[in-house]
């Protein structure tokens, strides 16, 4: 798990998108990487996926196409801010390779996917939002049915356990991953 120091003075920044299910702990660790960037004074946009669900793509249900066009929409607005100076900073579930693959299509080299893993199990007591207890009483589709394809070492080689860590742990790695001086450039193999 290594990524190289970017520099932030670059025409274009970097895009780190943190997926997994619901409940692995996504959206706590983007909260707490956006504010490591605001604490070092870099430009950082913070992009949701549940917030793209209530907007942008509140036209779109949860088929496959639909989830494809989802990331395409977010991928494509990270682009746009990546390329004004924003290091973006996108937590989505992702659950299918063909939308991580469109992902890294669309973002090309800036990419800096990282996969926040914790089980099915663990990800259904911890139910933040209560997509579980919906999907249990038929009140939201193919959350649990839906597959999640687990990411390979060269689909992902970034890889943050929230099931067997705790979250300060898990920001600490994530943080180091993204800030540390001389780790190789992002997208190149550790």
């Amino acid at each position: 798990m290594s990524i190289k120091f970017f520099q932030m003075t670059t025409h274009c920044a970097n895009v780190f998108w943190l997926f997994g299910r619901s409940g692995a702990g996504k959206t706590t660790l983007a909260r707490r990487l956006q504010e490591a960037f605001k604490a070092r004074k870099l430009p950082v946009l913070y992009l949701d996926g549940d917030d793209f669900r209530s907007g942008l793509c509140s036209d779109l249900g949860f088929t496959s196409a639909d989830r494809l066009e989802n990331h395409r929409r977010i991928a494509e607005m990270a682009r746009l801010a990546a390329d004004q100076g924003f290091n973006v900073v996108v937590s989505t579930m992702a659950p299918e390779q063909p939308q991580r693959t469109l992902i890294k299509q669309i973002l090309e080299n800036r990419l800096v996917l990282v996969y926040i893993h914790a089980s099915l199990e663990v990800c259904v007591q911890r139910d933040p939002k209560g997509l579980y207890r919906r999907a249990k009483t038929g009140s939201l589709q193919n959350l649990i049915q839906f597959p999640f394809d687990r990411p390979e070492a060269e689909d992902c080689k970034n890889r943050i356990d929230t099931e067997n860590q705790d979250v300060d742990v898990c920001q600490n790695i994530l943080v180091d991953l993204i800030f540390r001086p001389g780790n190789e450039a992002p997208g190149t193999a550790p």
